[in-house]
């Protein structure tokens, strides 16, 4: 689904004291429920269609609480310092939606990577490697996950 579709998004926002805040969009489902719509560029342990519980805080802003029901998915995070120029980001980018994967880009220094289930996790992780890029792992595992 891409965001901006005529389903209705809002922002959760994300807090980890040494990285700060994050806000990704999700869908409601009810009930403090939401499913993750992004990819995390910096928070660990949540992916892309992670069902999350969240709830306002007084000034309205919804706050993640915990993953309810994790999708399978995993993320990896590709950096470089400074940057990856246009042509570096739009090879990446298309090799690695090649080979399974989702991926946005911020600012031309770091690149979420969403794994589906379906996807070898230790083969983007050897790929991004091999081709010389950093990465960490976002959320290399998860309970529907092998």
């Amino acid at each position: 689904m891409e965001i901006g579709s005529s389903e209705q998004h809002v922002e959760v926002q994300f807090y980890d004291q040494d990285i700060g805040y994050e806000n990704l969009w999700a869908t409601p489902l009810g009930d403090d429920l939401y499913r993750m719509e992004s990819i995390p560029f910096f928070i660990y342990d949540v992916s892309l269609n992670d069902i999350v519980n969240a709830k306002p805080d007084d000034a309205g802003k919804l706050q993640f609480l915990r993953v309810v029901g994790p999708s399978g998915n995993r993320t990896l995070r590709a950096r470089k310092s400074p940057s990856f120029s246009e042509n570096e980001a739009m090879d990446l980018l298309s090799q690695l939606e090649a080979l399974g994967c989702q991926v946005e880009i911020l600012r031309q220094r770091v690149i979420a990577i969403d794994i589906p289930p379906r996807v070898d996790l230790k083969a983007i992780a050897d790929f991004l490697t091999k081709v010389g890029v950093a990465w960490e792992y976002g959320n290399p595992s998860s309970a529907n996950s092998s």
